[in-house]
């Protein structure tokens, strides 16, 4: 079964109208979806082309120009859209942008960003900025950057962000923020239980 949304009238088609149609949940052997969205789909393959979802079960998904809340599949390609959480096998990303990714298998980005990228898997990361980065073998490409990274062998030239005495620093400082945190706290609850 394929849901296809290309049947609507020419008169909307040729609008642009930005949201052609929104469904509550599909669940299709191949679902495809251009210019509108989901809240669940559960399918064998998925295909966004100027789309979103909220969640996503699939086999396959692509994204071209969308976005998804929560994606879990067994090979994830995103290009110049975004996601916030994924839970894949393999994922291509290219020109896109995604919030934690946890991967299986192999990744590769290009030109794209993510905050957390945790891969049992090798990575390759071209033109691309990373926060956090946990991977089994990590090549980096051209104008790559990771904040905090975390691999087995890296291959490629490694940037540091933070050397011996900017870690030593920045522990320094966590340390006292969290103990002003606790500190004032501590003060606030014993303040606020005198009054009560």
């Amino acid at each position: 079964m394929t849901e296809d949304r290309q049947d609507l009238p020419e008169e909307q088609e040729q609008a642009g109208s930005t949201n052609e149609f929104f469904e509550e949940s599909v669940q299709a052997d191949i679902v495809e979806i251009t210019r509108g969205g989901a809240n669940h789909i559960q399918a064998n393959e998925v295909i966004l082309r100027q789309a979103g979802a909220t969640n996503i079960q699939s086999n396959l998904v692509q994204i071209r120009q969308g976005g998804v809340v929560k994606a879990e599949s067994d090979r994830l390609e995103i290009t110049e859209g975004g996601i916030v959480v994924a839970n894949s096998g393999s994922l291509e990303m290219t020109a896109s942008q995604a919030a934690v990714i946890i991967n299986e298998g192999n990744v590769n980005m290009d030109q794209s960003s993510a905050q957390v990228l945790v891969s049992k898997g090798n990575a390759q990361v071209d033109q691309s900025g990373i926060v956090f980065m946990a991977a089994n073998q990590v090549t980096l490409e051209t104008n790559s950057n990771i904040v905090f990274l975390l691999a087995r062998q890296v291959d490629g030239e490694v940037k540091a962000q933070f050397g011996p005495k900017e870690s030593a620093l920045f522990g320094i400082m966590a340390g006292l923020a969290a103990g002003v945190v606790l500190l004032s706290g501590a003060l606030f609850g014993k303040k606020h239980k005198k009054k009560a």
